[in-house]
């Protein structure tokens, strides 16, 4: 199944976030990932919750980017589709949480080890982005 994977990374955001998580999925993409960006993805005329829903199915990592901006009004939508990502069971997906400022964190998603991106650290933050967007290796 993971060979069905047409992106390595789904970036799940709020609007509000965009120009920090653009930036972040040039980086990732400039550093060989199949990213996949509402920006570049979705088109005049598509359904935007279609393409989304899509572009879930067809990514093997899911990244929610947490901030006040997502855990506020945006919680409703983004937080349903991490559903399949969360799930223990579900051994092909991976579900990353990027942290981008100091909110409160959901008590859904306390549980998981995030990424600090608002960390002084941040390079090194990336790097261990980076290793857990990357497809495994086969061998």
């Amino acid at each position: 199944m993971p060979e069905s994977f047409q992106y390595d990374v789904f970036l799940s955001h709020s609007a509000k976030d965009k120009e920090v998580v653009r930036q972040l999925a040039e980086r990732l993409r400039a550093d060989g990932l199949k990213v996949w960006f509402d920006e570049w993805v979705i088109k005049p005329g598509d359904s935007i919750l279609a393409k989304i829903e899509e572009g879930q199915e067809l990514s093997r990592v899911l990244v929610l980017c947490m901030s006040a901006h997502a855990c506020g009004a945006d919680w409703a939508q983004l937080e349903p589709g991490t559903f399949r990502f969360r799930d223990p069971l579900n051994r092909e997906r991976r579900f990353i949480p990027l942290r981008l400022d100091d909110a409160p964190i959901k008590n859904s998603l306390a549980q998981f080890i995030y990424i600090n991106w608002q960390s002084e650290d941040r390079e090194q933050e990336y790097a261990k982005l980076l290793e857990d967007c990357r497809p495994p290796s086969n061998g």
